[in-house]
Protein backbone atom coordinates (compact mmCIF):
# COMPACT_ATOMS: atom_id res chain seq x y z
CA UNK A 1 0.00 0.00 0.00
CA UNK A 2 1.24 3.49 -0.82
CA UNK A 3 0.76 5.83 2.12
CA UNK A 4 0.03 9.47 1.41
CA UNK A 5 0.74 10.69 4.95
CA UNK A 6 3.39 9.79 7.47
CA UNK A 7 1.06 9.58 10.45
CA UNK A 8 -2.65 9.01 10.99
CA UNK A 9 -3.83 10.29 14.38
CA UNK A 10 -6.95 8.40 15.45
CA UNK A 11 -9.11 9.31 18.42
CA UNK A 12 -12.51 8.19 19.72
CA UNK A 13 -14.83 11.04 20.67
CA UNK A 14 -17.68 10.77 23.17
CA UNK A 15 -17.80 14.43 24.23
CA UNK A 16 -17.45 17.11 21.57
CA UNK A 17 -16.14 19.87 23.88
CA UNK A 18 -13.26 17.63 24.96
CA UNK A 19 -12.45 16.93 21.33
CA UNK A 20 -12.48 20.61 20.43
CA UNK A 21 -9.98 21.36 23.19
CA UNK A 22 -7.86 18.45 21.99
CA UNK A 23 -7.92 19.72 18.41
CA UNK A 24 -7.07 23.25 19.52
CA UNK A 25 -3.99 21.93 21.29
CA UNK A 26 -3.09 19.63 18.39
CA UNK A 27 -3.17 22.59 15.99
CA UNK A 28 -0.21 24.08 17.88
CA UNK A 29 2.05 21.18 16.90
CA UNK A 30 4.67 21.76 14.20
CA UNK A 31 6.84 19.65 11.89
CA UNK A 32 4.47 16.67 11.76
CA UNK A 33 2.89 15.29 8.58
CA UNK A 34 -0.40 13.89 9.81
CA UNK A 35 -4.08 13.43 9.16
CA UNK A 36 -6.60 13.43 12.00
CA UNK A 37 -9.30 10.79 12.03
CA UNK A 38 -12.15 11.47 14.44
CA UNK A 39 -14.27 8.49 15.47
CA UNK A 40 -17.64 9.84 16.57
CA UNK A 41 -19.01 7.55 19.26
CA UNK A 42 -21.39 10.05 20.85
CA UNK A 43 -24.33 7.72 20.21
CA UNK A 44 -22.46 4.55 21.16
CA UNK A 45 -22.05 3.48 17.56
CA UNK A 46 -19.28 1.08 18.55
CA UNK A 47 -19.33 -1.55 21.29
CA UNK A 48 -15.55 -1.58 21.68
CA UNK A 49 -12.45 0.51 21.08
CA UNK A 50 -11.07 -2.38 19.03
CA UNK A 51 -13.96 -2.29 16.55
CA UNK A 52 -13.76 1.50 16.30
CA UNK A 53 -10.01 1.48 15.70
CA UNK A 54 -10.18 -1.31 13.12
CA UNK A 55 -12.79 0.69 11.23
CA UNK A 56 -10.69 3.84 11.32
CA UNK A 57 -7.52 2.01 10.28
CA UNK A 58 -9.18 0.96 7.04
CA UNK A 59 -9.67 4.64 6.18
CA UNK A 60 -6.24 5.80 7.32
CA UNK A 61 -3.56 6.91 4.86
CA UNK A 62 -0.64 7.08 7.28
CA UNK A 63 2.42 4.85 7.36
CA UNK A 64 2.11 4.92 11.15
CA UNK A 65 -1.14 4.77 13.11
CA UNK A 66 -1.26 6.87 16.29
CA UNK A 67 -4.10 5.95 18.64
CA UNK A 68 -4.65 8.54 21.35
CA UNK A 69 -7.25 9.74 23.81
CA UNK A 70 -8.81 13.19 23.28
CA UNK A 71 -7.80 14.20 26.81
CA UNK A 72 -4.13 14.23 25.77
CA UNK A 73 -2.43 17.65 25.63
CA UNK A 74 1.03 18.41 24.24
CA UNK A 75 3.09 20.71 26.45
CA UNK A 76 5.02 22.53 23.72
CA UNK A 77 4.84 22.89 19.96
CA UNK A 78 7.49 20.23 19.26
CA UNK A 79 6.20 17.63 21.71
CA UNK A 80 4.38 15.50 19.14
CA UNK A 81 7.10 15.66 16.49
CA UNK A 82 9.76 14.65 19.03
CA UNK A 83 7.71 11.61 20.11
CA UNK A 84 7.03 10.45 16.58
CA UNK A 85 10.54 11.07 15.28
CA UNK A 86 11.89 8.92 18.11
CA UNK A 87 9.41 6.15 17.32
CA UNK A 88 10.39 6.21 13.63
CA UNK A 89 13.96 5.29 14.64
CA UNK A 90 13.01 2.27 16.74
CA UNK A 91 14.18 -1.13 15.43
CA UNK A 92 11.83 -4.09 15.07
CA UNK A 93 8.87 -1.96 16.16
CA UNK A 94 5.82 -3.66 17.58
CA UNK A 95 3.97 -1.09 19.69
CA UNK A 96 5.39 2.15 21.08
CA UNK A 97 3.87 4.73 23.38
CA UNK A 98 4.37 7.25 26.15
CA UNK A 99 3.57 5.08 29.19
CA UNK A 100 4.08 1.38 29.72
CA UNK A 101 5.03 -1.45 32.03
CA UNK A 102 8.27 -3.46 31.80
CA UNK A 103 8.70 -7.20 31.51
CA UNK A 104 10.57 -7.36 34.83
CA UNK A 105 9.01 -5.43 37.70
CA UNK A 106 10.73 -3.84 40.68
CA UNK A 107 9.66 -5.70 43.85
CA UNK A 108 7.28 -7.75 41.69
CA UNK A 109 4.73 -4.94 41.85
CA UNK A 110 3.06 -2.59 39.38
CA UNK A 111 5.46 -0.28 37.58
CA UNK A 112 4.79 2.57 35.14
CA UNK A 113 7.61 3.87 32.95
CA UNK A 114 6.76 7.34 31.65
CA UNK A 115 7.48 11.05 31.67
CA UNK A 116 3.90 12.25 31.29
CA UNK A 117 1.99 14.22 33.90
CA UNK A 118 -1.60 13.47 34.79
CA UNK A 119 -4.77 14.95 36.25
CA UNK A 120 -5.78 18.51 37.00
CA UNK A 121 -2.66 19.10 39.11
CA UNK A 122 -0.28 17.71 36.46
CA UNK A 123 1.19 15.19 38.84
CA UNK A 124 4.05 12.92 37.82
CA UNK A 125 3.18 9.24 37.73
CA UNK A 126 5.30 6.14 37.86
CA UNK A 127 9.03 5.80 37.27
CA UNK A 128 10.58 8.68 35.37
CA UNK A 129 12.63 7.70 32.30
CA UNK A 130 15.25 9.75 30.48
CA UNK A 131 15.56 7.57 27.39
CA UNK A 132 13.56 5.09 25.36
CA UNK A 133 12.94 1.83 27.22
CA UNK A 134 11.69 -1.59 26.13
CA UNK A 135 8.49 -2.69 27.86
CA UNK A 136 6.04 -5.55 27.90
CA UNK A 137 2.86 -3.52 27.38
CA UNK A 138 1.74 0.02 26.56
CA UNK A 139 -0.92 2.21 28.10
CA UNK A 140 -3.98 3.03 25.99
CA UNK A 141 -3.71 6.83 26.29
CA UNK A 142 -1.23 7.11 23.38
CA UNK A 143 0.31 4.29 21.34
CA UNK A 144 1.68 3.81 17.84
CA UNK A 145 1.98 0.91 15.40
CA UNK A 146 3.01 0.60 11.79
CA UNK A 147 0.02 0.50 9.46
CA UNK A 148 1.30 -2.54 7.59
CA UNK A 149 1.72 -4.45 10.85
CA UNK A 150 -1.83 -3.70 12.01
CA UNK A 151 -3.15 -4.89 8.65
CA UNK A 152 -1.65 -8.28 9.51
CA UNK A 153 -2.59 -8.14 13.19
CA UNK A 154 -5.83 -6.15 13.56
CA UNK A 155 -7.44 -5.56 16.93
CA UNK A 156 -9.30 -8.64 18.10
CA UNK A 157 -13.04 -9.10 18.48
CA UNK A 158 -12.91 -8.59 22.27
CA UNK A 159 -15.74 -6.29 23.36
CA UNK A 160 -15.33 -3.33 25.68
CA UNK A 161 -12.99 -0.40 26.25
CA UNK A 162 -9.99 -1.80 28.08
CA UNK A 163 -6.73 -3.66 27.36
CA UNK A 164 -6.67 -2.95 23.63
CA UNK A 165 -3.14 -1.51 23.67
CA UNK A 166 -2.07 -4.17 26.17
CA UNK A 167 -3.40 -6.92 23.92
CA UNK A 168 -1.69 -5.51 20.81
CA UNK A 169 1.53 -5.33 22.84
CA UNK A 170 1.27 -9.01 23.74
CA UNK A 171 0.48 -9.93 20.15
CA UNK A 172 3.54 -7.96 19.02
CA UNK A 173 5.80 -9.84 21.44
CA UNK A 174 4.42 -13.15 20.19
CA UNK A 175 5.22 -11.89 16.69
CA UNK A 176 8.83 -11.40 17.85
CA UNK A 177 8.58 -7.61 17.81
CA UNK A 178 9.76 -5.15 20.46
CA UNK A 179 7.63 -2.68 22.41
CA UNK A 180 8.90 0.67 23.63
CA UNK A 181 8.13 3.66 25.84
CA UNK A 182 9.61 6.97 24.68
CA UNK A 183 10.06 10.15 26.73
CA UNK A 184 7.24 12.63 26.09
CA UNK A 185 6.25 16.13 27.09
CA UNK A 186 2.58 15.30 27.46
CA UNK A 187 -0.22 16.04 29.90
CA UNK A 188 -2.92 13.39 30.29
CA UNK A 189 -5.68 15.57 31.70
CA UNK A 190 -7.75 12.75 33.20
CA UNK A 191 -6.79 10.99 36.41
CA UNK A 192 -6.70 7.67 34.59
CA UNK A 193 -8.92 5.82 37.09
CA UNK A 194 -11.28 3.89 34.81
CA UNK A 195 -10.86 0.31 36.01
CA UNK A 196 -14.45 -0.63 36.83
CA UNK A 197 -15.56 -4.26 36.98
CA UNK A 198 -15.58 -4.43 33.17
CA UNK A 199 -11.87 -3.77 33.26
CA UNK A 200 -11.40 -6.82 35.46
CA UNK A 201 -13.57 -9.02 33.25
CA UNK A 202 -11.50 -8.15 30.19
CA UNK A 203 -8.30 -8.60 32.19
CA UNK A 204 -9.37 -12.13 33.03
CA UNK A 205 -9.98 -12.71 29.33
CA UNK A 206 -6.44 -11.55 28.57
CA UNK A 207 -5.03 -13.95 31.15
CA UNK A 208 -7.00 -16.79 29.60
CA UNK A 209 -5.87 -15.92 26.07
CA UNK A 210 -2.21 -15.13 26.67
CA UNK A 211 -1.36 -16.52 30.11
CA UNK A 212 0.36 -19.60 28.75
CA UNK A 213 2.93 -17.37 27.05
CA UNK A 214 3.70 -14.94 29.88
CA UNK A 215 4.28 -15.56 33.62
CA UNK A 216 2.48 -12.28 34.25
CA UNK A 217 0.78 -9.57 32.21
CA UNK A 218 2.13 -6.26 33.45
CA UNK A 219 0.02 -3.18 32.83
CA UNK A 220 0.13 0.41 34.02
CA UNK A 221 -2.85 -0.37 36.27
CA UNK A 222 -1.74 -3.63 37.88
CA UNK A 223 0.22 -6.83 37.52
CA UNK A 224 -1.87 -9.81 36.40
CA UNK A 225 -0.45 -13.17 37.48
CA UNK A 226 -1.24 -15.86 34.95
CA UNK A 227 -0.29 -19.13 36.65
CA UNK A 228 -1.75 -21.18 39.48
CA UNK A 229 -4.68 -21.00 41.86
CA UNK A 230 -3.36 -17.84 43.49
CA UNK A 231 -3.67 -15.94 40.22
CA UNK A 232 -7.33 -16.92 39.87
CA UNK A 233 -8.09 -16.09 43.51
CA UNK A 234 -6.43 -12.68 43.24
CA UNK A 235 -8.34 -11.73 40.09
CA UNK A 236 -11.61 -12.96 41.61
CA UNK A 237 -11.06 -10.81 44.71
CA UNK A 238 -10.19 -7.86 42.50
CA UNK A 239 -13.40 -8.40 40.53
CA UNK A 240 -15.51 -8.40 43.70
CA UNK A 241 -13.81 -5.22 44.87
CA UNK A 242 -14.43 -3.44 41.57
CA UNK A 243 -18.08 -4.58 41.44
CA UNK A 244 -18.63 -3.12 44.92
CA UNK A 245 -16.82 0.11 43.98
CA UNK A 246 -18.85 0.46 40.79
CA UNK A 247 -22.09 -0.07 42.70
CA UNK A 248 -21.18 2.51 45.34
CA UNK A 249 -20.44 5.12 42.67
CA UNK A 250 -24.03 4.96 41.42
Amino acid sequence: MKYTRQFSLITIVNKEPVYQEFKKNLDTQVNVDYELIKIDNSDNQFNSARAAYNDAAKKANGEYLVFLHPDIRFLDENALSDILNEIKKLPNLGVAGIAGSPQKLVNNDRQILTTIVQGTDKESVGTLINKTEKVQTLDECFFVVKHEWLDKHPFTECKGWHFYAVEQSLIALLDHKDNYVVPARVWHTSAGASEDYRYVLIGRQMVKRYGEYFPSINTTVRKWDTKGIKANINSSLYLVKRVITTYLRK
